[in-house]
């Protein structure tokens, strides 16, 4: 019975756990638009539980010798982290479209990059991970792992680039790249 137990148990946390890792994390309002991966959410009301809970016991217990400051200050600095985490969360959004990538930064700046805007981009190797870095003509600058992120329009996009010498126009088929 425990062995049927334990098996349970693990298969449970394996179906958890590819919940999480599913990639890219669709919003359910917009699915064109993806967001952080689901551990970032959980680790945010992790950190804010632990906080509060920590918290609640250092500022409810009697403290005449100020012993119990730094805990005070440990809470507080846990929970603001929780929170932190959630806004980025909530705020970070990217869109990848035909023409254009819209995407939304972690403190809540949207922007738009058309394809042809593009000044610059590298796609280099990071630890394990590919980093994409998109620079538009008009600023934004836009930074992401292309392992968590399906960016197939603008990849798409940057290899019309390298073949055809010039950036796809608006309206212009990338689907066509072998032909001409």
């Amino acid at each position: 019975m425990k062995v049927l137990l334990v098996l349970a148990v693990l298969i449970l946390v394996a179906a958890a756990v590819s919940r999480l890792r599913r990639r890219p994390n669709r919003s359910r309002q917009r699915p064109e638009r993806q967001r952080m991966p689901l551990l970032v959410p959980i680790a945010g009301w992790t950190l804010l539980a632990a906080g509060l809970l920590l918290g609640l016991s250092s500022f409810t217990a009697d403290d005449h010798d100020g012993v119990l400051l730094p805990m005070r200050i440990a809470s507080v600095a846990i929970a603001v982290g929780g929170i932190a985490f959630l806004v980025m969360y909530r705020n970070f959004y990217v869109a990848p479209r035909a023409d254009e990538v819209a995407f939304r930064t972690v403190l809540g700046r949207e922007a738009v990059i058309a394809y042809a805007d593009i000044t610059d981009y590298v796609i280099k190797p990071s630890g394990m991970q590919l980093v994409l870095t998109v620079r538009a003509s008009s600023g934004p600058l836009l930074r992401l792992n292309l392992r968590l992120y399906d960016m197939t329009p603008l990849l798409m996009a940057i290899e019309f680039r390298r073949q055809k010498g010039r950036w796809p126009l608006r309206g212009e088929a990338l689907g066509l790249i072998g032909n001409g």
